[in-house]
């Protein structure tokens, strides 16, 4: 049942909140009282949220919180990827694919499983999760993604699996593992 507490979504409103909870004694749990609330009414979130010209949007980001909006385009999976710090994707339309992977050596990885979130849903992902993500609805998938640390930032890998390497995250190296996935 929708939150009474809000009677639409507005997402400057929930950009605050998350800026404002990254600041407090526990983050996570504060976070995750704040999406769990706001994902209660998926509906709502999708008929409020702005409509962007990227498929990726980065709202806000410093050294204790990223927040982004993100669409993933049926038939266009992201390649295996880590964070290096805890994440919490909240979805508001579509579904998600994440499939997660075990690594084998350092740069070897094999997928031990994956997880389908649908609208109102919430994935926590581990600071030490690799995880590949693809839309496998009809509909873009989109969703809420906050990131405890500065994402663009930190060091972090992509790894190719048709040649078993792991690389640095650097936009090219994606964009180029992103075009060979297609």
């Amino acid at each position: 049942m929708p939150s009474s507490s809000h009677t639409t979504f507005d997402l400057d409103t929930l950009v605050a909140e998350i800026k404002t909870a990254s600041r407090g004694s526990n983050p996570k749990a504060e976070v995750k009282k704040i999406m769990e609330r706001v994902f209660e009414d998926a509906q709502m979130i999708q008929e409020n949220i702005p409509v962007f010209d990227e498929n990726e949007v980065n709202l806000f980001e410093d050294d204790a919180i990223s927040i982004w909006v993100c669409r993933f385009m049926p038939g266009a999976p992201i390649p295996p990827h880590d964070h290096q710090m805890d994440a919490m994707i909240g979805l508001y339309a579509g579904v998600e694919r994440n499939r997660f992977f075990n690594r084998e050596t350092s740069d070897k990885i094999t997928e031990s499983g994956h997880v389908d979130i649908t609208p109102g849903e919430i994935l926590n992902i581990s600071p030490t999760a690799i995880h590949a993500v693809e839309c496998v609805s009809e509909e873009p998938s989109c969703g809420i993604h906050v990131y405890f640390g500065p994402l663009q930032t930190i060091d972090r890998s992509l790894f190719d699996q048709r040649a078993g390497t792991r690389l640095k995250f650097t936009e090219e190296t994606f964009n180029r593992l992103c075009a060979e996935l297609r």
